[in-house]
């Protein structure tokens, strides 16, 4: 285990929390082949090892029957553009079913909505729950789109001292080069970016 108070490996398994973000079925339908196959194998295997190691798993997606502030841009569009394809199908704005929660999940493996518009996921509830709650030091994100949920909790993350890792196979954006450019230079200079196997090897100590 790392000296280092900056370096993941300095977290125990049950400092870390997993966080999905964003798996909406709206969001893994736009994925291409054969991005989606390597994007959900990713996924999945984050799940299984964090299920395995009684890691904290926090399923994050946007409330899609909730309104976005009305100061915030995204509500230009909301009325007219998303809350129609949300209204006639509601599933497009459930998390991916193969990620989900199960019967089986424990305590530690808990869901949280936010209205639309907002990119980072830690809000006060969420922040005090990781940190009082479970004691959680150590962040692994995963999730769509990069320049969005993933962008905006890391940058979130880091600024309230959290030690960030964002799993680059289990991340997607719309934009290739965004997304290139986002992992490859401006995420790696205030937080980490992590293979799967390194993600793992967070989650099993």
């Amino acid at each position: 285990m790392a000296n280092n108070l900056y370096d993941p490996s300095a977290y125990k398994p049950s400092q870390t929390a997993l966080m999905f973000l964003d798996y909406q079925n709206l969001l893994v339908n736009m994925v291409p082949d054969p991005t989606n196959k390597t994007l959900i194998k990713a996924a999945e295997t984050l799940l299984a090892a964090a299920r395995k190691n009684n890691v904290a798993i926090l399923h994050c997606i946007s409330d899609t029957n909730a309104e976005p502030a009305a100061t915030n841009k995204v509500a230009a569009t909301w009325d007219a553009q998303y809350k129609p394809i949300f209204s006639a199908n509601p599933e497009l704005g459930a998390e991916y079913a193969g990620f989900a929660p199960t019967q089986e999940s424990t305590s530690r493996e808990t869901a949280h909505t936010r209205p639309p518009g907002l990119r980072s996921v830690l809000t006060d509830e969420v922040v005090v729950y990781l940190r009082d709650h479970l004691g959680v030091r150590h962040l692994i994100l995963a999730g769509i789109a990069t320049s969005g949920a993933i962008m905006g909790t890391m940058s979130q993350g880091t600024d309230i001292n959290f030690v960030v890792s964002v799993v680059a196979d289990a991340c997607w954006d719309p934009n290739t080069q965004v997304h290139n450019d986002l992992i490859d230079t401006v995420i790696p200079s205030l937080a980490w970016v992590s293979s799967v196997e390194q993600a793992v090897g967070y989650m099993t100590g």
